[in-house]
């Protein structure tokens, strides 16, 4: 039995160890499979991963609309818009002071002739009073205007007297001292008879010289007032005349600026054509006059040249130009051309003052006209408030509508203050619309626009008149006569056709961009990938040849097949991966 025992404890023994052996042997196969299972988990992940990869990426991308490429017939238009205006209006406006009682129209509405635009009341006793008040003011500044005393010319009168005394004393005293110079003569020797002959013509060739010199330079202070003439009062006559005229015409346009009387402006211009006509007459006779003188002063300079000239050749070299006896009467000429320009400059400041007084006349004449105007005026519009103290109805002169009502109730208006504006709907509307002088050229005069926004389909309107823009040379306005229910202010847009062709490529307008570099088309390119087919957006420039509201012409190169892009979910730049909408 125990034999036994031991024999079956040893087989047990024996079968254990078998057993651990097996696990021990297992234990790496496990860390492969573990290793296995989770690649093939990282594989099928990473699988999942690049097929859905397109999907993923695709929800980032912009989706695109297409359209096709397609020939055929296209009709250009031009398109703008603008402002519709009236071509005649005329304003409501108040006649005095009031205050509006009552309105009776508003913007839109239509009224006829004698209508009742407005009921206005009169300002009362205290206006009335304050014109009155006014009037009495301007009444007296005209009377005291009227007592003005003339200009005194007293004075410059009696410096012109003194200064030609002066002058006649002064030409007395140098003809003596010319005659002392050369009475002596038979006293003297033949010798300094002709040194005083010498000094003579000496003496005359030079005034002859300064006094040509003189009149080449209209100066006459250095000339000799022998040989001068009357040329110096007939330039003295002509710059008087001419400023006479310059006066003449700033009242003329004073009285055109100030908006005086037809009459007044008359008046004004007959005399200062008068004052023109003056001028030229008085710079004519004094270029006459210089002319003639010059000449003569010309042949006797040459005459005395010869003379000085023999003179000389019978004086010794040391003597030909003698001096000592002939200094005073030098100094007497100097005497005389001094007071002579001081006579000319008196003659001046008093012909200066009495042309200045002429025009200061004249402008206190216009003055007072414009004075008795306003008393006038005030005294009329005195009665006017005297006779319209209750209540005043404004009436619609014309059949019209109404543009604009400028008052409110309680308002106080004044006189010529603006009320309303009423349109002459029977003279028409006008809208004009600017384009570009390109397209200007592709329109003619007479041509039917049709209105985009007229809902109701009773607008007409024409082409009547291209002209320049004012505002841009490269711009011109197309003006066009309106017609059927429309309002003056109304916003119309426009579409004009210029002619139908056959074009060869032609692409939807939405699909059409313009860059710095030109106008341009993106198409969709299809590339191949490991991953499926990859869509890009490519920049294609394009020269616009015409254009309706949907399509344009182009001349590009441009496949039949390209897909052009028209919308997109988000903004799309050449060379930017896209979704196609439909693919």
């Amino acid at each position: 039995m125990n034999e036994n025992i031991n024999i079956n404890n040893d087989t047990e023994k024996n079968a254990v160890i078998p057993v651990r052996e097996n696990n021990e042997e297992r234990s790496p196969f496990k860390k492969r499979e573990l290793i296995k299972t989770i690649l093939i988990i990282f594989l099928a992940g990473l699988l999942l991963l690049t097929f859905f990869s397109n999907t993923i990426m695709n929800r980032s991308l912009a989706e695109v609309t297409t359209d096709k490429v397609t020939s055929g017939k296209l009709t250009e238009r031009v398109r703008g818009g603008g402002m519709v205006q009236s071509n005649q209006a005329y304003q409501v406006n108040s006649d005095g002071n009031y205050t509006v009682d009552t309105i009776n129209v508003k913007r839109g509405q239509e009224v006829k002739k004698d209508d009742v635009l407005f009921i206005l009341k009169g300002t009362g006793e205290t206006d009335t009073k304050t014109t009155e008040d006014t009037l009495n003011e301007l009444e007296l500044e005209y009377e005291k205007a009227l007592l003005a005393l003339p200009t005194d010319f007293t004075e410059k009168k009696n410096d012109v007297r003194d200064a030609r005394i002066a002058l006649d004393k002064a030409i007395a005293q140098r003809d003596a001292a010319y005659q002392a110079q050369f009475t002596s003569a038979q006293e003297k020797a033949q010798l300094q008879s002709d040194k005083a002959e010498s000094i003579k013509l000496t003496n005359k060739k030079e005034k002859l010289t300064a006094t040509i010199n003189a009149i080449d330079t209209d100066d006459y202070t250095e000339a000799a007032p022998e040989y001068t003439g009357n040329l110096p009062s007939l330039l003295t006559r002509s710059k008087n005349a001419d400023d006479a005229y310059l006066a003449a015409y700033e009242i003329y346009s004073n009285a055109v600026d100030s908006g005086m009387d037809e009459g007044v402006i008359t008046a004004a211009l007959a005399d200062a054509n008068a004052k023109e006509a003056a001028k030229s007459q008085a710079e004519d006779a004094y270029a006459n006059e210089k002319s003639i003188i010059r000449s003569d002063l010309s042949a006797q300079l040459a005459d005395t040249e010869y003379a000085l000239d023999d003179v000389k050749s019978r004086l010794p070299d040391s003597e030909s130009t003698g001096t000592g006896e002939t200094l005073s009467y030098e100094e007497c000429v100097a005497n005389v051309q001094e007071k002579q320009n001081a006579l000319d400059d008196a003659v001046a400041a008093l012909a200066k003052a009495q042309n200045d007084d002429a025009v200061d006349s004249q402008k206190n004449n216009l003055d007072m006209e414009a004075k008795k105007k306003k008393i006038d005026s005030t005294k009329a519009e005195l009665e006017k408030m005297k006779k319209k103290n209750g209540t005043v109805e404004v009436k619609s002169k014309y059949d019209g509508v109404v543009r604009t009502v400028e008052v409110q109730p309680n308002d106080t208006t004044t006189p010529d203050q603006l009320m309303a504006v009423i349109d002459l709907v029977d003279e028409g509307f006008t809208v004009e619309v600017t384009v570009s002088s390109e397209k200007a050229k592709k329109v003619k005069k007479g041509a039917k626009a049709e209105i985009i926004n007229n809902w109701n389909g009773d607008i007409e309107a024409v082409l009547k008149d291209i002209k320049n823009s004012s505002s841009d040379s490269n711009n011109k306005v197309l003006v066009f006569d309106v017609t059927g229910d429309v309002d003056s202010g109304t916003s119309i847009e426009l579409s004009i056709p210029c002619g139908s062709a056959n074009y060869d490529t032609i692409v939807p307008r939405s699909a059409v961009k313009e860059g710095s570099d030109g106008k341009y088309v993106l198409i969709v390119r299809e590339k191949n990938s490991p991953l499926g087919n990859r869509y890009y957006a490519e920049k294609v420039k394009v020269e616009e040849l015409a254009s309706d509201e949907t399509s344009s012409a182009v001349s590009a190169a441009l496949d039949r097949d390209a897909y052009l892009i028209t919308a997109a979910s988000k903004s799309v730049d050449p060379g930017d991966q896209v979704r196609m909408k439909d693919k």
